[in-house]
């Protein structure tokens, strides 16, 4: 299969076919990039354009991204310099494409993103893997997800600048989900999520291996994580990053 960006190492070849979804959401103009965001947090992107997204987005970083030795390595307002990886970092992200091409064959239900259920999902419809007796017994709005799946979200989590070591990295995502979704918004969201994290704990295993969360909250994490994660790899300022972005 030809990689979309040369490269030496095979753990970062990318696929063409996942490529699609730049040209037919028009991702090279910064104006659909911001819009595919706000689309992301609305819960209105069907979960593979999700997941083709974020792939590409940290493949290509990983091939084209910032060096120690870039001397053009500043946001287009002189701000920030973009994250340079470290070895740590660079090994955790080429684990993680590969990671969530591993429990794929990159096909409807059985990408990872849908694995989380992710939008859009027909809940008076969803069939989960449990008798009638345990379906009767959960709350509304509880779903089994799939452990794996669960635990490449972790691993997109781990991506997030850290608050501490990089506070202003850490704010600055969160400033641009503020702006699109609004600040009353996000704090329902978060308090919600704050609250099942305290009461159930979100990735609580279930009986059989499964784990149960609840769906909107579950929705909620993700998206808001894979969003902050391409605001912190340029994905809004400088798109799937291309052979040249930095010298």
């Amino acid at each position: 299969m030809t990689p979309l960006y040369a490269t030496t190492d095979p753990s970062v070849e990318t696929n063409n076919d996942n490529n699609d979804v730049i040209q037919r959401l028009d991702l090279n103009q910064q104006f659909e990039r911001w819009r595919f965001f706000q689309r992301l947090l609305e819960g209105e992107l069907p979960p593979s354009d999700i997941e083709d997204v974020l792939s590409l987005a940290l493949r290509a970083y990983l091939e084209h991204g910032p060096t120690a030795t870039s001397v053009n390595n500043k946001d287009e307002n002189g701000g920030n310099a973009s994250p340079v990886l470290t070895e740590d970092q660079r090994a955790s992200m080429v684990g993680l494409v590969d990671a969530m091409e591993s429990v794929s064959d990159g096909i409807g239900d059985s990408r990872f993103m849908h694995m989380i259920v992710l939008p859009p999902v027909d809940y008076e419809t969803l069939v989960i893997d449990v008798d009638e007796t345990e379906m009767d017994d959960m709350d509304d709005g509880i779903v089994a997800v799939d452990p794996a799946a669960l635990s490449i979200l972790q691993r997109i989590e781990h991506l997030l600048p850290d608050p501490e070591e990089d506070e202003e990295a850490f704010q600055s995502s969160w400033d641009v989900v503020i702006d699109l979704f609004g600040r009353e918004s996000v704090r329902v969201k978060e308090e919600a999520l704050q609250r099942e994290e305290e009461c159930r704990g979100i990735g609580s295993s279930g009986s059989g291996g499964t784990f149960e969360c609840d769906a909107e909250n579950l929705q909620w994490r993700t998206v808001c994580t894979v969003g902050r994660v391409l605001i912190h790899f340029d994905f809004l300022t400088k798109g799937v990053l291309v052979e040249g972005t930095f010298q």
